[in-house]
């Protein structure tokens, strides 16, 4: 795309990345700017040390990637200005600590595509955005409406991009996806993304990333840990009256972790995080081999405060994350076009592997650890 006033910026993933007039004015607004203190991985640079990259270079990585589709399905300039948009401010309505939190806070505060959203339509980005196009149709490009699949597919450039940010700053051999074969398969068929056959194997060897990234990185029994000491001090600060809130919604992961720390309720979790003390395993179980009642009291926190209650001590309780296989983007095959997982065994594998693998976990203070693991094993196996 050729501007007349082009900002460049070097980024370490993909390379010079240009912007328009009007993208820079985006990324210089306070609601923007705001994504640099938002880590891409919430909790989980106290397991993988390099992993401080944010929001920010993720939507900055997303626009460029998303240039990249446009040019393969030959978007028209018009609709690839949209979508270079929409994917610059995909991930403009996160929270701090963004998914981390969002499943704590998701329903007082909605979740961030309905937040940001709204804050395309009106405020300070609509501003900007009028002055070129409409701010509801980026809006509803961002959520995924029409050419905005290229940006939410499972093959789009918000996937794309967080496997390859996420692997090159966690240091870890996963996350690998094979961007340009991607690219020179897509098409564009009947109002959906899909690629040509002989982008098969590299659309499977992205699911396989993702795989791989979901148990060495996402849910790594540490950052379930992490996650789990914050999203229980968020819990507990939103019924706490003492807690602003309205200014929290607008600072980034330190600032609310400093907000926490504040609480009474929350101090001694918000100061593990901060040190690094963070909570250990008492016991696992294979989540398959549990009854139904006990995911569900699992997941309704009701397990978690019986142990606590029996330990005399707060225990935190990490239910699995159920890793999804399945998806919607095709493959345009000599039979017609096939989902991905009807055209792949592999893929299709991919979700009763992960089935196999998911634990839950009991977590207690390191310190307390021995004699509540003699506890929780009572209850927990009895």
């Amino acid at each position: 795309m050729a501007f007349s006033e082009k900002t460049i910026i070097r980024d370490p993933v993909h390379g010079t990345i240009e912007l328009s007039p009007l993208e820079a004015r985006l990324i210089d607004t306070p609601v923007f700017q705001r994504l640099r203190f938002i880590r891409q991985l919430g909790m989980t640079h106290l397991v993988y040390p390099g992993a401080h990259h944010t929001r920010f270079e993720h939507s900055l990585g997303s626009l460029q990637l998303a240039e990249r589709m446009a040019r393969a399905i030959e978007l028209p300039a018009a609709e690839r200005k949209r979508l270079r948009m929409a994917a610059l401010l995909h991930d403009i309505g996160h929270l701090p600590f963004s998914h981390d939190s969002e499943c704590v806070t998701a329903h007082r505060f909605g979740d961030h595509e309905k937040r940001g959203a709204k804050m395309i339509r009106s405020g300070p980005l609509a501003e900007i955005i009028e002055k070129e196009d409409e701010p509801t149709q980026v809006a509803k490009w961002m959520q995924g409406y029409s050419y905005g699949q290229l940006i939410t597919s499972d093959v789009g450039a918000d996937r794309i991009d967080y496997l390859l940010r996420d692997a090159y700053y966690t240091g870890v051999a996963y996350g690998v996806v094979d961007g340009p074969r991607i690219f020179s398969t897509l098409r564009w068929v009947k109002g959906r993304p899909a690629l040509r056959g002989n982008g098969l194997e590299a659309a499977e060897s992205m699911i396989m990333a993702r795989f791989e990234m979901f148990h060495a990185v996402y849910y790594h029994h540490a950052v379930r840990m992490a996650r789990a000491m914050l999203q229980q001090a968020i819990g507990e600060a939103l019924d706490d009256p003492r807690m602003d809130w309205e200014a929290a919604k607008t600072e980034g992961d330190t600032a609310m972790l400093m907000r926490l720390r504040e609480l009474p309720a929350g101090r001694a979790l918000a100061d593990g995080l901060l040190n690094r003390r963070l909570y250990k395993r008492a016991w696992t179980g294979h989540w398959s081999g549990l009854d139904a009642n006990t995911k569900k009291r699992a997941k309704s926190g009701e397990l978690s405060q019986e142990l606590s209650e029996a330990c005399g001590v707060c225990i935190l309780v990490s239910v699995p994350d159920p890793f999804r296989s399945r998806t919607t983007i095709e493959i345009l095959t000599d039979d017609g076009p096939k989902k991905l997982e009807k055209a792949s065994p592999l893929v299709a594998s991919l979700e009763r592997a992960a089935e196999s693998r998911s634990q839950l976990i009991i977590g207690a203070p390191e310190e307390k650890r021995e004699k509540t693991a003699q506890i929780v094993k009572k209850i927990m196996e009895k």
